[in-house]
């Protein structure tokens, strides 16, 4: 998959991640078939997804 530029950036508290995190795994479980370059970017944002989760709830953590 080839990186480009950033359009947006998106804000989410705690559990925003958690959703949006849940959601995204849920696509590439149930992933039917179809173009490729979506599969690899369901993959690459799932993965994105959980570095933030991870720091986040390890920020949840130390406070």
């Amino acid at each position: 998959m080839s990186v480009s530029k950033p359009v947006a950036s998106i804000e989410f508290d705690h559990n925003g991640l958690r959703l949006a995190y849940k959601t995204t795994s849920d696509a590439l479980d149930r992933w039917g078939g179809g173009d490729p370059v979506e599969q690899e970017f369901l993959m690459h944002m799932k993965d994105q997804l959980f570095r933030c989760l991870m720091e986040s709830t390890l920020s949840i953590d130390a406070a």
